[in-house]
């Protein structure tokens, strides 16, 4: 795992990549390498983890010289990649798995993309031909930011990278901020910087001759196999998640796992640990509000199954504090919720003692594993047979009726095509809540649209849910997790996300992903017999963050001076009168017992708070102010 970086133009000095490699060198402590050439230079930070020899540094470049590749991520297909490189007369001068981009460049131009089963973020400098190829993974595991003014070219694996950068834009971009303040995330290759963008999951781009072409590799397609029984399923399942947790084993230092007490950090570390010829390390937040926000005490349960080296790791409100400017900065911009301050606690602790950790992403948007899919094999029943649809009812617990209620009233308001992410901040609340010449801007634009150009084409609602997670949710979900993972040099891997498990949950058809009315019962059977009884009885949890509890209690006044203080960065965006009365409405007495009802304000004030510490870090960290471009 690394950083990469580059610039093309006539700026294109060894001083703007050294200021580059600066700014990402928690990214790669072991190496930083840099190459130079007429018009172009390339960098690259090095966390060495396949082959730690000066050997598998980068830049890499080609026997000829002619061609040089600055690589993140690890091709875990790379074995039979090599071989077949090999007896077609290439020569590796290492044991690094990036090595076959190089060659597989040199053989086939890019068309070998689609056959990486692998998480990267690639560039190629082709100086024969004055060609740059820029390349991501399909699910967009690791990210890749680029802005393209006239000459110039520049491409980084963080955003602060480029805007070290004299030329690059500094300026928020409106279509991201709509799309931030309507789901915590941004689409496709928006950023909140506007003129920064991000590569999409799946996508290439090539620049020649001053052109950008930019197109898809890989796209997710569902293709259900009607004639799958159950059993035959479970079975596929098993073998493959094997087969994926092996491949992500790959590696000359230790590997280890996360473990809450959840089903797929639990099959993960489960598997890993028999692929492992010392104990599994493994690794558990706990938040000291203790009951709901305990995951401790299923993962102990597996930790002591499997025979890990368990470390439980508390996480306090005083942490919060602590670390959120670190936080802030080390996403680079806003996105998500709040787990991701767990998430950096707890990698912050793994990273003391290793330098890979496996994850369990990727497991419920791919076999079933949210209330949404229980809803939408109730609505395609009802459509064709209400009867048929009542007999689903049975599986919706009363918890979930809330969320089933928004699911219906969604769907009817846009005909079976509705998007499946809720709205945090509507029209109406911007309207109110922003400074006029901001809520003008605002007010043209529709935050949906990327994603309905994004899953153009399905009318299916199973589908347009599977590509939604695919290609909107599961990248953002990414890029938290690289970010908050590299701030401490550890590189983070989706087993769940290998190529051949993530065609296999494309071709199982949802009645089966939900046997019984069971959410993920295919992968819950599957391990029946590998994982303790007590995870089978414990309800779904996600790694809840006690923030509703801090935010008006021991966090208060932290939170409280970033909104409404005088130096607050909010200030530039919204309307000081809003977030008063916003505050004060929060703080009112009971209402952080409202449960789920009080979730979307949590959210709020957790969106407003980021939005304001990524203006301030870009200021204190960076000398940047971000305005209206």
């Amino acid at each position: 795992m690394c950083g990469i970086c580059g610039l093309l133009g006539p700026d294109s000095t060894e001083a703007a990549i050294k200021r580059m490699l600066g700014l990402m060198a928690h990214r790669g402590p072991d190496h930083q390498g840099l190459w130079s050439g007429e018009g172009a230079a390339l960098g690259h930070t090095r966390l060495s983890i396949v082959d730690t020899s000066p050997k598998g540094h980068q830049p890499m470049l080609s026997e000829d010289g002619k061609t040089v590749l600055a690589a993140n991520g690890e091709i875990y297909n790379s074995p039979q990649i090599r071989q077949r490189l090999e007896r077609q007369g290439h020569r590796f001068i290492s044991r690094s798995d990036n090595e076959v981009l190089l060659h597989s460049y040199e053989q086939s131009g890019g068309a070998f993309l689609p056959e990486l089963n692998a998480m990267f973020a690639m560039a190629i400098w082709d100086s024969a031909n004055r060609r740059l190829l820029l390349a991501r993974d399909r699910l967009g595991i690791k990210p890749l930011y680029f802005c393209h003014k006239g000459e110039h070219l520049a491409f980084a694996s963080e955003i602060k990278a480029l805007l070290s950068l004299d030329w690059a834009p500094k300026a928020i971009s409106p279509r991201g901020l709509s799309e931030y303040l309507g789901f915590e995330n941004t689409f496709g290759s928006r950023t909140l910087h506007q003129g920064i963008e991000m590569l999409r999951p799946g996508e290439y781009l090539v620049f020649e001759n001053g052109g950008l072409k930019r197109a898809q590799f890989w796209q997710p397609g569902v293709e259900e196999v009607a004639s799958l029984s159950f059993d035959q399923a479970v079975e596929a399942y098993r073998e493959e998640v094997e087969g994926a947790v092996k491949r992500h084993m790959m590696s000359d230092v230790e590997v280890a796992s996360y473990l809450s007490s959840g089903f797929d950090s639990s099959t993960v570390a489960t598997l890993a640990t028999g692929f492992n010829p010392e104990p599994l390390a493994t690794y558990c937040g706990a938040f000291d509000a203790g009951g709901w926000y305990d995951e401790s005490k299923g993962a102990g349960a597996v930790a002591q199954k499997i025979g890990s080296r368990h470390t439980t790791v508390s996480i306090t409100a005083s942490d919060f504090t602590r670390v959120f400017d670190d936080l802030i900065f080390a996403l680079d911009e806003p996105r998500m919720g709040p787990g991701s301050f767990s998430q950096y606690i707890v990698a912050k602790e793994a990273a003391r003692r290793g330098k890979v950790i496996l994850t369990g992403h990727g497991g419920d948007e791919l076999f079933g594993g949210y209330p949404v899919f229980k809803f939408i094999r109730l609505w395609q029943e009802m459509g064709t047979s209400p009867r048929a649809g009542l007999r689903h009812m049975s599986g919706i617990r009363p918890s979930e009726f809330p969320h089933l209620a928004f699911f219906y009233m969604q769907q009817k308001k846009a005909g079976g095509r509705g998007v499946f992410l809720p709205r945090l901040f509507s029209r109406g609340d911007l309207k109110k809540a922003l400074r006029p010449e901001w809520a003008s801007l605002l007010a043209g634009l529709d935050p949906v649209q990327e994603l309905r150009e994004l899953t153009a084409g399905e009318n299916d609602l199973y589908r347009l849910l599977t590509r939604t997670y695919l290609q909107a949710y599961l990248p953002g979900l990414f890029v938290v997790e690289d970010k908050i993972s590299m701030a401490h040099s550890l590189e983070s891997r989706t087993p769940l996300c290998d190529n051949q498990l993530v065609e296999l949950g494309l071709k199982i058809p949802l009645s089966l992903k939900l046997d019984q009315g069971e959410l993920k019962a295919i992968p819950k059977t599957a391990m029946k017999a590998r994982l303790p009884e007590l995870l089978y009885r414990l309800p779904k949890r996600g790694f809840p963050t006690p923030i509703g509890l801090w935010f008006r209690r021991d966090c208060r006044a932290f939170v409280e001076k970033r909104l409404l203080g005088k130096d607050s960065r909010l200030n530039r965006l919204f309307r000081s009168d809003y977030l008063r009365s916003f505050w004060k409405r929060y703080q009112m007495p009971g209402r952080e017992r409202l449960g789920p009802l009080d979730v979307l304000p949590t959210h709020r004030v957790w969106m407003l708070l980021c939005l304001e510490g990524w203006l301030r870090a870009a200021e204190e960290r960076l000398g940047v102010e971000l305005n209206l471009g």
